[in-house]
C-alpha cells in the first residue's frame, strides 16, 4: 500500500508497521483484512491478507487485528516484527520437520489429497501412532522448532 503523504511513510517509503486496511478493497460480507505488521528494511513491504474463517472467541474486528499484530512480535527467531503471526511460522516449521518422524518407505498415505471417513479415522490415527519415530531424548522437553 502507498501512503497518501510522504510524511506518513517509514524511511523506506512503505506504510508504517501496524497499518490495517479493512474497508474498500476487502470482501463486502466476509471478515477479512490486510495488515502491514513489519517495517520494511529495503524495497516494498507486502501486507498479509487475513481471512477469519471461524471465531469461537467472538473477537471484534479491531480485537482480531490487534491480536494478529501482537503475535507478529513474538517470533523467537527474529529481533523485529515479522510479516505473519509467530504461530503460523511455528506450524510451518513443525510440519516441515514432521517428515523426519515417519519412514518414507512405510505404507502411510501422507498426501494432501488422502480422504478419511467415518470409522477409518480411528484406524488411521493408530497407524500414524505406530509409524511415528520418537523424538531423540535431548529434544523431548525443548521447543525444537524455535
Amino acid at each position: 500500500f502507498m501512503t497518501q503523504r510522504a510524511n506518513d511513510a517509514d524511511r523506506s517509503g512503505n506504510c508504517p508497521a501496524g497499518t490495517v486496511v479493512d474497508r474498500e478493497i476487502v470482501h463486502p460480507t466476509d471478515h477479512d483484512f490486510y495488515l502491514q505488521s513489519h517495517g520494511g528494511l529495503l524495497g516494498t513491504s507486502r501486507p498479509a491478507h487475513y481471512s477469519v474463517i471461524y471465531d469461537e472467541n467472538n473477537f471484534s474486528a479491531d480485537g482480531m487485528q490487534v491480536l494478529s499484530f501482537a503475535l507478529c512480535h513474538v517470533y523467537a527467531r527474529a529481533t523485529r516484527s515479522v510479516s505473519i503471526p509467530a504461530p503460523v511460522y511455528y506450524a510451518h516449521i513443525v510440519c516441515s520437520r514432521a517428515k523426519h518422524h515417519y519412514d518414507p518407505s512405510g505404507s502411510l498415505d501422507l498426501s494432501e489429497t488422502a480422504t478419511i471417513t467415518g470409522s477409518q479415522t480411528t484406524d488411521t490415527l493408530e497407524m500414524f501412532k505406530t509409524a511415528f519415530k520418537p523424538l531423540h531424548v535431548n529434544t523431548q522437553k525443548v521447543m525444537f522448532f524455535s
